[in-house]
């Protein structure tokens, strides 16, 4: 099966999460955004995607995988999605929802990291509101860099399948 992803154009972010998901899969997709607007491809699809009222299921913001008819949003569903379908996730349930797990978590991570660049709006530059983020990096990095790190080095620790993977004993997403 062929997808479409849907995501802002050079913006690594979210999205990037499916983008290398895909890639270890072997996925064939196609990276909407990068896409030349001629085609009714770049960024404008994506705008359109987010925009079509007829949608049963719309979704708030990308990224977005179109799999067949079926629209999939929200970095931690898209690569559950993908780990069951291209063996990037355990087969059985409590190893899925494990893998799931850990991937909120990391989405958590990657939120308090956006928020030291970001502290008072995402709709402002960085440059903007820099001394907030001066200070917010500073305490991201006292109070929560630690925790994140030290959680993320006792799963690896805790494996009991391998000590080079945090769940099972091959890649997963």
């Amino acid at each position: 099966m062929s997808y479409a992803l849907y995501y802002w154009g050079h913006i690594q972010g979210r999205g990037e999460f499916v983008r290398l998901a895909l890639e270890q899969a072997g996925a064939e997709y196609v990276d909407i955004a990068r896409e030349p607007e001629e085609r009714g491809m770049g960024v404008a699809a994506v705008r359109r995607l987010l925009a079509d009222e007829s949608l049963a299921f719309p979704p708030y913001a990308p990224p977005v995988l179109r799999a067949g008819d079926t629209l999939i949003a929200q970095t931690a569903n898209i690569l559950m999605f993908l780990g069951g379908r291209h063996d990037l996730a355990p087969a059985d349930e409590a190893g899925r929802l494990w893998a799931h797990q850990l991937q909120l978590t990391a989405t958590d991570f990657v939120v308090h990291i956006h928020d030291t660049h970001h502290p008072i709006a995402g709709s402002l530059y960085y440059e903007e509101q820099l001394p907030e983020a001066r200070r917010r990096a500073e305490k991201f990095h006292v109070d929560r860099l630690p925790k994140f790190l030290h959680y993320f080095e006792r799963v690896l620790r805790s494996n009991p399948l391998s000590s080079e993977h945090m769940v099972g004993e091959r890649l997963s997403y």
